[in-house]
């Protein structure tokens, strides 16, 4: 699987290319006579992806292979559009990459009949999604022409428009929706408990354990409606080894050098500054913010490197602005000795 910058689109291919949360979303959202046309227990996850490359920070898509009850081959093309703004010419791209499904049969022998597919766009942004999904509102058509041009209708999810309660599914996927649903909403942090109790059970095997993993890690990157002690208090709440998982997941946070506890660090410092002296305020915000992330990492790298720090290195990192730490993470991989590291 490609590397993914973007935390939504990392979280939609982390959560729908399991196979049985794909087939549970299908069952309960897709229209009921389509549903019912899918064998259950044949889908299968394609590798490929027809996105364009100047389109990879708009969308993410996922491509199925399925059996049919009427015994024909189909495939369901799953576009998950992440961004906030609504794609008015979306059927049309659609379009392309089911041409594209339908040119990779051929190329691969498959001439007639050519796979059914079944488009499916998975949207989760701010406002209701109001571009209609039938492609022929793409065209002023004369009803003349209307036998010769090509028209289809896409199946729209629309996580703002539909309640909790039509968020049908077993619990894997109905967290993982409503957390898709509500992480731009103010009303994240107070419903933030009720939708990890659905994945209580999770942490007691390994591959429930590496799935909260992955939902803690989207609600941590995915906005700004929840900070992270809002996050570790809710998990803790919830699950009896609570401490020890959000330990493992701070722990990755800091591995991967994340930097929210040093906008975090400048926004307290900066909160604190209002009664203690504005300037005071923004230099503790600096320094907290340092040593929740990039000072944190780097002492690490540096330890792991070079063993326990002398009480020189610890006043140079205690004392250095972000640039200037930045440039010694750079010169890490090539320093031979510790000193080297610092050099002006």
């Amino acid at each position: 699987m490609a590397d993914l910058t973007d935390p939504h689109d990392r979280f939609f291919k982390a959560v729908f290319s399991h196979v049985e949360i794909a087939e549970d979303f299908l069952r309960h959202h897709l229209p009921a006579e389509i549903a019912a046309l899918l064998v259950p227990g044949k889908l299968e996850i394609s590798k490929d992806s027809f996105i364009d490359p100047e389109l990879k920070n708009h969308y993410s898509d996922l491509l199925y292979n399925v059996r049919l009850t009427t015994g024909q081959l189909g495939q369901i093309y799953l576009l998950f559009e992440h961004k906030s703004h609504q794609e008015s010419l979306i059927a049309l791209d659609l379009l392309r990459y089911m041409v594209s499904i339908w040119g990779q049969a051929v190329k691969s022998g498959r001439h007639r009949p050519l796979p059914n597919i079944i488009p499916i766009v998975f949207y989760h942004g701010r406002q209701p999604w109001r571009i209609s999904s039938d492609f022929a509102s793409l065209f002023d058509t004369p009803p003349a022409l209307g036998d010769h041009l090509p028209n289809f209708r896409y199946v729209l999810t629309d996580l703002s428009t539909l309640s909790d309660e039509e968020l049908r599914g077993g619990v894997l996927l109905k967290a993982a929706m409503l957390v898709m649903k509500y992480i731009f909403s103010d009303e994240l942090p107070e419903r933030i408990t009720d939708i990890l109790s659905l994945l209580k059970d999770l942490p007691r095997q390994q591959s429930g354990l590496e799935y909260l993993h992955t939902v803690l890690r989207y609600l941590s990157r995915g906005g700004n409606k929840l900070n992270n002690d809002q996050l570790t208090h809710a998990v803790q709440q919830t699950f009896e080894r609570g401490e020890a998982i959000m330990s493992t997941i701070a722990d990755e946070w800091i591995r991967q050098g994340e930097k929210k506890g040093l906008l975090e660090g400048i926004s307290q410092g900066l909160s604190q500054g209002l009664s203690q002296g504005l300037s005071q305020g923004i230099s503790q915000g600096i320094s907290q913010g340092i040593s929740h992330g990039e000072m944190t990492l780097l002492k690490r790298q540096l330890t792991r490197r070079f063993g326990t720090l002398p009480s020189w290195a610890e006043a140079k990192l205690n004392q250095a602005g972000q640039l200037q730490l930045e440039a010694w993470a750079d010169r890490i991989l090539d320093a031979v000795t510790l000193e080297s590291v610092f050099e002006e």
